[in-house]
């Protein structure tokens, strides 16, 4: 983690952008894969899959609590709510924080809830 709070404090895309692709090679190849032999450690896979579905249902929960409406979970990292999310939470790319996904088709990142067409 500190290579990647590193990157972010440096404006070093480049090696954030390599820390999120090794980290992501590295979970999803520890377990039972073909891809990878040289280390077979699912329990450790498991270990870390379980903390970050922890983490990302503590920030649903957190959500909740605080007022806003939990519209879906997704992935391991998508947490989509209703309200205004940065009164609960800091925006940023370190470890604890948020940000806005783009790459929906909405140039805001945000679509309506229980409208017609949303």
């Amino acid at each position: 983690m500190a290579a990647r709070s590193e990157a972010i404090a440096a404006g070093d895309v480049l090696t954030l952008e390599y820390v999120k692709a090794m980290y992501g090679k590295f979970v999803s190849t520890m377990g039972e894969s073909v891809h990878n032999r040289e280390m077979v450690r699912p329990d450790w896979m498991h270990l870390i899959h379980a903390q970050a579905f922890a983490l990302h249902c503590g920030r649903a929960y957190k959500a909740h609590q605080a007022g806003l409406d939990v519209v879906a979970l997704k992935h391991t990292d998508e947490l989509h709510v209703t309200g205004d999310w940065r009164r609960v939470f800091t925006e940023g790319r370190g470890v604890s924080e948020l940000k806005v996904k783009q790459g929906d088709g909405k140039a805001s990142g945000e679509y309506l809830v229980g409208k017609a067409g949303g």
